[in-house]
């Protein structure tokens, strides 16, 4: 059947659609296949990391809720009242940055390295440079 093709039933029209699938396989060199796995590991690493600093957000709160209750507050009170810093993505990059030792200040490399292959001037059609 063709997609988007319309079939009568019972005197309406009815719209099918028929999607189709690609499967693709990668091939990797060995080389490759090391340096997939390598970052397969890191981004591994990385979340669990982040995944790490949340949960322990988690069970400080959990724990400010049990002083609260042991105070003699309702748990549902307790629960809106309770107040601990989760942190942010931005917070969690920078401190995963820390953690494997990027030395990115502001988001900027230091002085003197630079981050790929990139000029430090962007080209107009008519020939001008922006720094």
């Amino acid at each position: 059947m063709m997609a988007s093709q319309a079939d009568v039933q019972g005197g309406g029209f009815v719209k099918r659609e028929v999607l189709g699938a690609f499967k693709f396989a990668l091939d990797p060199t060995p080389a490759r296949a090391e340096a997939l796995a390598r970052h397969a590991g890191a981004a591994r690493w990385a979340f669990n990391y982040a995944l790490a600093m949340k949960v322990s957000a988690h069970q400080r709160w959990r724990v400010e809720v049990a002083k609260l209750v042991a105070q003699g507050v309702e748990e549902a009170e307790a629960q809106r009242r309770a107040r601990v810093l989760v942190p942010s993505k931005p917070q969690i990059q920078k401190r995963l940055n820390e953690v494997k030792g990027d030395s990115r200040v502001d988001g900027r490399l230091p002085e003197g390295r630079s981050g790929g292959r990139r000029s430090t001037r962007l080209s107009s059609a008519r020939g001008r440079s922006w720094r």
